[in-house]
């Protein structure tokens, strides 16, 4: 990895910029890259297809993302029961990525030094579960959504899909198919890179022939730029723009089309299909009214984007008798059947869902929680998450 590459953004201005000691930059230099330039490659040619709609995008996280073994675990583990859910309604391949590590730089976080080797481990605990020897065998995904339609009353509703699900793969048993795609995957990471300047020691950059060279951010395989570090002559914006890594955009109801399409430029100045992911967050009220002219004019520039839906945050409403933020599980589902409708409308893919949840099994709550073991707002329980994918999934198949 290189230490300061040339061509990097001079001193722009960088929302949510916490006082940190400069021995973090030194710490976060020493330990290996947590990802290579060829995963990344690889997810940048997965986007692609998502923004051709010939593949879906499913991108978990826990919002506060701690590395805990027991949240991440649950985050993988929903992530796969709601990718087979998607993928067999969909029909086609579903892009699996989880949001990590964000909030370990961001202001008020104590030990940013302990990041890289928390992460470290994250990141093979991912590939542990998602390998060989993991939780990924697609049949053995299917045994827990059956659980989840027979033994929850939300999931009841859901027995034909599930059955349709099993018969598929009866079948592909009965005709011996037992390859190593039914029992693998591949979990890719996103990372919200809150303080660009703590990136740097994570920059790669390869000569390659005269092709212009590439520059990777080895922290991650996406990168996420979220609505409060969005600003676009951030250094926020600036880095991403340089980078060979897929990035991720959220838009919001203040979000104008022409503001949407500078961002896009910026983010995509040499017009590659998925290089960018636009996440709406409207709010089922307003997203049947808001998301289309930003999906028109994003699309008359000329760039292919992929489009996804955030459903959390504009669901989002003050809390009442608890700590933290609450929302009304149908207020999530209606955001995403308006999220669905506009780009049935509008003829264009509805490309990915983004999803917060605890990743926990074991709560009985019916409406989605801040409070319960939350660090931040609106998150689902696993339950919850895949009632999402089902409901996502029959709207889906219309």
């Amino acid at each position: 990895m290189t230490n300061e590459p040339s061509g990097l953004p001079g001193p722009t201005p960088a929302a949510m910029q916490p006082i940190r000691p400069g021995e973090v930059r030194t710490t976060l230099a020493g330990p290996a890259p947590l990802v290579l330039p060829s995963e990344v490659d690889d997810l940048s040619g997965l986007m692609a297809a998502v923004a051709r709609g010939e593949a879906f995008v499913l991108q978990g996280s826990t919002c506060a993302e701690p590395f805990s073994g027991r949240r991440v675990g649950g985050l993988v583990r929903t992530l796969l029961q709601m990718s087979v859910v998607l993928s067999h309604a969909a029909r086609m391949p579903v892009v699996k990525i989880a949001r990590l590590a964000s909030r370990h730089t961001g202001p008020g976080d104590g030990g940013p030094g302990r990041a890289p080797a928390n992460a470290a481990v994250a990141m093979n605990m991912i590939r542990a579960m998602s390998g060989e020897n993991g939780i990924a065998d697609v049949r053995q995904v299917q045994d827990r959504n059956r659980e989840f339609v027979r033994d929850t009353a939300g999931g009841s509703r859901f027995r034909a899909l599930s059955a349709e699900i099993d018969r598929g793969l009866g079948f592909m048993a009965a005709w011996g198919v037992d390859d190593r795609p039914l029992r693998t995957t591949k979990v890719f990471a996103s990372h919200e890179p809150l303080l660009p300047g703590h990136e740097v020691p994570h920059l790669f950059r390869e000569e390659s022939g005269g092709d212009e060279p590439q520059l990777w951010a080895l922290s991650a395989h996406q990168f996420r730029i979220g609505e409060r570090a969005r600003q676009p002559d951030d250094s926020h914006v600036a880095l991403a723009g340089l980078l060979a890594n897929p990035v991720c955009l959220t838009i919001g109801p203040a979000t104008a089309p022409e503001e949407a399409v500078e961002y896009v430029r910026r983010l995509d100045p040499r017009v590659r299909p998925g290089r960018v992911t636009l996440i709406s967050r409207m709010g089922g009220d307003r997203v049947r009214d808001l998301l289309p002219p930003i999906v028109e004019k994003v699309t008359a520039s000329g760039h292919q984007v992929a489009w996804s839906c955030d459903p959390m945050h504009g669901a989002s409403q003050e809390p009442a008798a608890y700590d933290g933020s609450a929302c009304s599980f149908s207020r999530v589902l209606d955001e995403v059947a308006g999220y669905i409708d506009v780009h049935r409308a509008l003829g264009t893919h509805l490309g990915g869902l983004y999803f917060e949840t605890t990743g926990a099994r074991d709560i009985s709550d019916t409406e989605p929680v801040g409070g319960y073991g939350a660090e931040c707002g609106t998150r689902l329980n696993e339950q919850q998450s895949v009632e999402l994918a089902f409901f996502m999934a029959e709207m889906l198949r219309g």
